[in-house]
């Protein structure tokens, strides 16, 4: 085999790894994702249900006290939203429509699950319909960043996202002002955004980059729409 042979092998040889590597990654997410989702069913939602016809149950036999009565409809209301918020995680609202509505969607989602987050939307006030092949892809990409930008805890973060689109080209830019202590690891180092990368380029044909510029971290998501 000739030099350049090798060379080409090798190189084949690692991009295949680096595919492989972030397909497992992402297989792993998307399992835990789906594990947390059952055990929010198991340990809340199913036992809920039980409770809620062991009162129904009851207030067949017996006069039903008013106090209680209101009790159970504000637990039958939180019962209703924790259902309504697992469905929006299994399949988030108008990403099969509208991809500026799902991202409005997922904003505000993101902003009163995390207190200290502020995210600035902007989009397009005309957005082609036929235009969602890939904002399933797109959604959960964007949304992996977000989770790795927006650790767990009650530090303020502000995130500024821009969707534009020229011709049948698609960009998507997030920024954020940088945060990161001395001795914290920046998310451009991290082989989990390498991952991403590699995910969304199989997945879309398009290119993410994550760059840091003076003290801020830009990244932007771009596909061709067809």
């Amino acid at each position: 085999m000739t030099l350049v042979g090798s060379t080409t092998l090798y190189l084949a040889m690692r991009r295949w790894l680096r595919q492989r590597q972030a397909w497992q990654w992402w297989h792993r997410r998307q399992t835990d994702q789906l594990h947390q989702q059952a055990e929010a069913i198991r340990d809340d939602l199913l036992q809920q249900t039980f409770a809620f016809r062991r009162y129904l149950e009851d207030t067949l036999t017996t006069q039903p006290d008013s106090a209680q009565t209101e009790q159970w409809l504000e637990r039958f209301q939180a019962f209703y939203h924790s259902l309504e918020r697992l469905s929006d995680q299994l399949s988030p609202p108008f990403v099969a429509d509208s991809l500026p509505l799902a991202l409005q969607f997922m904003v505000s989602t993101w902003q009163r699950s995390h207190p200290g987050l502020i995210i600035q939307l902007s989009v397009p006030a005309d957005w082609p319909e036929q235009s969602a092949e890939n904002n399933p892809a797109i959604l959960s990409i964007i949304t992996g960043l977000i989770e790795l930008l927006v650790p767990a805890g009650g530090c303020k973060h502000q995130l500024q996202l821009t969707l534009e689109r020229q011709n049948n080209w698609c960009t998507l830019t997030f920024k954020q002002v940088q945060t990161q202590t001395a001795n914290s690891q920046p998310l451009t180092d991290t082989s989990e955004v390498d991952h991403l990368k590699e995910i969304f380029r199989s997945l879309t044909a398009g290119r993410l980059e994550v760059v840091v510029d003076d003290s801020e971290l830009v990244g932007q998501l771009c596909w061709q729409d067809s």
